[in-house]
């Protein structure tokens, strides 16, 4: 049983500004495509593509606005490619873990737990994708969709083979999974990265992990 919060542990605030981490988890960039498209990504997360121009981009990697576009085509073009980079990687990232032919509950648990994992590992390309899936155009949309609805159908037939098991709830699967991807999707907005204040609040991601799939499964599955 996790032991209660003491008095000296700090609660998270429900929302946390929308700041790229000061020092991402992930390596330096190897080339300067990769430099740009970081950037990109942690400009946009913090000041809202609407609100984010080339120049900041140019600026912020160090070279011209002009010598930008040798690596992109315009800035539409530079957010589909981080949001369709960001939905595949989050896709590869769930079918790595789960086994499609193994215990409908326990894969399901697999495929939260992974969930959970990359949300915490990659808030900026994560939140990146939420908050500005609309800001597209139709054709680029359809596409990222039919990888999102890739990502969310492993999901739904673990669900769905757990109903026909007889080993959780009824009820339409797409709903269930839209109830269980909202639940830990909204992380990226108040999970703390750091290691510090995570512990403090108790949220580090296994505590965090072992609370969501109680409250997920024990919902979920059939007395």
């Amino acid at each position: 049983m996790p032991g209660k919060i003491s008095k000296s542990q700090s609660v998270p605030k429900p929302l946390r500004p929308r700041n790229a981490p000061q020092h991402p988890a992930k390596s330096k960039p190897g080339t300067r495509l990769e430099e740009v498209l970081q950037s990109a990504a942690n400009i946009f997360f913090a000041k809202g593509f609407h609100a984010t121009t080339i120049e900041d981009v140019a600026r912020d990697v160090g070279i011209l606005k002009g010598s930008l576009y040798y690596y992109i085509k315009s800035k539409d073009d530079l957010l589909f490619r981080l949001l369709l980079a960001g939905v595949e990687d989050g896709d590869a990232y769930i079918a790595r873990h789960i086994d499609p032919d193994g215990d409908a509950v326990e894969q399901l648990e697999r495929a939260i737990r992974a969930q959970i994992d990359y949300i915490i590992q990659n808030r900026v390309p994560f939140g990146l994708f939420l908050h500005e899936f609309d800001s597209l155009s139709g054709k680029r949309q359809h596409k990222l969709i039919s990888v999102m609805s890739r990502y969310n159908k492993r999901f739904v037939e673990l669900v769905r083979k757990g109903q026909e098991q007889g080993k959780l709830m009824d009820g339409e699967p797409w709903l269930i999974v839209n109830a269980i991807l909202g639940m830990c999707n909204w992380l990226y907005r108040w999970y703390d990265n750091d290691p510090v204040s995570s512990s403090q609040a108790g949220s580090d991601p296994e505590h965090v992990k072992e609370i969501f799939l109680r409250l997920i499964l024990q919902g979920l599955r059939k007395p």
